[in-house]
């Protein structure tokens, strides 16, 4: 089987799984459990797939196999992916595989990964985050900057939640950094809902939603604890006390 990274392709390879594995495919890899499942890729379609980008995922496979050792030709069998994924379907188990495994990226492509992440980080903390000495969110830049005073090393490949302990443990040695949030359910009336979203989305992180049929907005926002009062505020002084704001336990 033909793997790897070779440059070239031409439409010259091998045929698996009613494709044909082109030179250029590389290999992405993911470890359940002891066992190692691998596919073969197009590396470029593949990256715009992990950043988010709206890719089918026919055109990102160069194979409809699944490996377990890609380069050997060693095929998985169905039943030791179904018991990994849940099926064994290629569709279906693709999508987790390309978004969570391992693959070698060019230098370029894992620089912006690690600057894309490393965005996403600093926006979560300082989201959630305050400076318990000022009861002040910490600015974005401020996290930024402490980041890079603590050396912190991001992974692209390691997702967000994941390597946000990490990093408020080496951020707690250049800044003071507290965690103390409260959730909120919240309904704006429909009359206020565009410009009441705007200000709970800046407060802090929605974790459920809807609009209802009556054009108005219900949601769950959990934001940090020194930032309550000031939403309270705000969103009264736009709904002229309109508003029904709940604490969740």
């Amino acid at each position: 089987m033909t793997g790897g990274g070779g440059s070239g392709g031409g439409g010259s390879g091998k045929k698996s799984g009613g494709k044909w594995v082109e030179l250029d495919a590389v290999v992405i890899g993911i470890n359940k459990g002891h066992l190692r499942f691998e596919i073969f890729v197009d590396p470029n379609l593949a990256f715009d797939y992990r950043r988010g980008e709206d890719v089918p995922i026919q055109d990102i496979l160069k194979s409809y196999e699944v490996y377990e050792d890609a380069k050997r030709g060693e095929h998985a069998t169905d039943s030791l992916v179904k018991d990994a994924f849940g099926s064994d379907d290629i569709f279906d188990i693709a999508p987790e595989i390309i978004k969570q495994g391992e693959f070698r990226l060019s230098h370029e492509q894992r620089l912006q990964l690690v600057e894309e992440k490393t965005e996403t980080i600093i926006e979560h903390i300082a989201k959630r985050a305050m400076n318990p000495q000022t009861g002040h969110p910490h600015p974005p830049d401020r996290i930024r900057q402490a980041m890079e005073e603590a050396k912190v090393r991001i992974d692209p490949f390691i997702s967000v939640d994941e390597q946000i302990p990490n990093v408020v443990k080496s951020l707690r040695v250049i800044i003071p950094i507290s965690f103390e949030s409260v959730k909120l359910q919240i309904t704006i009336p429909a009359t206020y809902a565009g410009k009441g979203y705007n200000m709970v989305a800046n407060a802090g992180v929605i974790k459920s939603e809807s609009w209802n049929l009556d054009g108005s907005w219900s949601g769950l926002l959990e934001l940090p604890a020194q930032k309550r009062q000031e939403l309270y505020d705000d969103l009264n002084s736009l709904t002229k006390g309109q508003i029904r704001i709940e604490v969740v336990r």
